[in-house]
């Protein structure tokens, strides 16, 4: 587990050369591990291009991520979006931490106080996440919540097309939406469509290394070998005839830092179409745009969730983009939920913790018999305050 800390990164303008940019774009399209054929794609001595991806990660411009297909490991993807009662809002991260099976943990802001929780559960256990949620309710931590079921979530990683280089920043044209919408191709990527199953293709040396992965994309199998206790041809095996021929992982995420953190919004939006051709064609025209970082389909639904990366002069401007959709019959109706780089973040690895032999362990009775004891815990806390 690691706590997420963005840091405080101020700068007047962040700006990228083409060279960045198209290093940039070259993980996203061969991943962080294949320098080389970056490297080759552009013409590039491999260490240029490895010592430009060092100095932006220096500079805190650029993050690497692993993107699991937890639908390959048997897991389903659990967002819960929660009002949250201001009395326990110091410790609410807690308590939805307790069911260890979390990826995502961050404060989102609305009408109320709210709290945002992406897991990754085996789906036989919804049921229990959502017992262990409903008596959260009775115990007024929080007041509701919402849980949509939704596909892994598909990675938009950036490209040099939506930069100006002649005025060095990112462009957002709002008004060409709706007829890129209309001319759109409605065929979405597997990522983005329902699916029929949710099978366990990985065995406990591959959720290992995945975890090892998550962690750092460009570790070698060797360092992983060291870190798991086994031997890098075990590694390599593993990597080349289980992930990824089964395609555990999806793809890399390659997230940059487009706008300084204290100038930029982070908003989480719910967008419900009025059928699914429209929402397949909006979809694939979201997916080549600046502000999308990642997104999920709800499972059975014609609805979105958008996780986006805006200037506070363009936050308006999206939200004016949606009405004008809502308007022209695209859209039906959406919610969204706001949230600032520096707001209580967490992000941990896969529960690998709770892979066992063949199969996941979900310790229903000890996360309900925790929750209890954190509770009484924090009225302690309270108590002064409250009487």
């Amino acid at each position: 587990m690691r706590e997420e800390n963005l840091g405080i990164l101020k700068h007047k303008k962040i700006t990228y050369d083409i060279t960045d940019l198209l290093i940039i774009e070259g993980l996203g399209k061969y991943g962080p591990r294949n320098i080389r054929k970056i490297a080759m794609s552009l013409d590039l001595p491999d260490s240029t291009v490895r010592y430009r991806i060092s100095s932006l990660v220096k500079k805190g411009l650029l993050r690497l991520y692993t993107n699991i297909y937890h639908t390959y490991i048997g897991l389903k993807k659990h967002i819960v979006l929660a009002d949250v009662n201001p009395l326990y809002a110091g410790d609410i991260g807690d308590f939805f931490g307790i069911v260890d099976f979390w990826i995502y943990l961050k404060k989102v802001r609305g009408p109320r106080e709210k709290f945002l929780a992406l897991y990754l559960v085996p789906p036989e256990h919804s049921d229990d996440l959502d017992e262990f949620l409903r008596e959260m309710v009775d115990l007024d931590i929080i007041y509701n919540y919402k849980t949509y079921f939704s596909t892994c979530f598909h990675n938009i990683n950036p490209t040099v097309t939506w930069y100006d280089l002649n005025k060095n920043e990112w462009i957002y044209d709002w008004d060409s939406l709706p007829q890129e919408i209309e001319e759109a191709d409605m065929e979405l990527p597997y990522t983005l469509k329902d699916p029929e199953a949710f099978p366990l293709l990985a065995d406990t040396t591959d959720i290992m290394i995945l975890k090892e992965l998550e962690k750092n994309p460009t570790v070698s199998y060797g360092e992983i070998a060291e870190m798991i206790g086994s031997s890098p041809q075990n590694v390599y095996y593993h990597y080349k005839y289980h992930i990824e021929k089964r395609k555990l992982i999806e793809d890399f995420q390659i997230f940059i830092l487009k706008h300084p953190l204290d100038l930029s919004i982070f908003p989480y939006f719910v967008i419900e179409f009025t059928n699914y051709l429209n929402f397949a064609k909006a979809t694939n025209v979201f997916r080549n745009k600046p502000y999308a970082q990642v997104m999920g389909k709800i499972l059975g639904e014609n609805k979105l969730f958008m996780h986006t990366y805006l200037p506070i002069t363009e936050y308006i401007n999206m939200l004016e983009t949606l009405n004008n959709l809502v308007s022209l019959g695209y859209i039906k109706d959406y919610e969204y939920y706001v949230s600032y780089p520096l707001d209580y973040a967490r992000r941990q690895t896969i529960s690998y913790r709770n892979f066992k032999g063949d199969g996941w362990i979900y310790h229903h009775d000890e996360y309900m018999d925790a929750l209890y004891n954190k509770y009484r815990e924090v009225r302690n806390k309270l108590k002064p305050l409250v009487n």
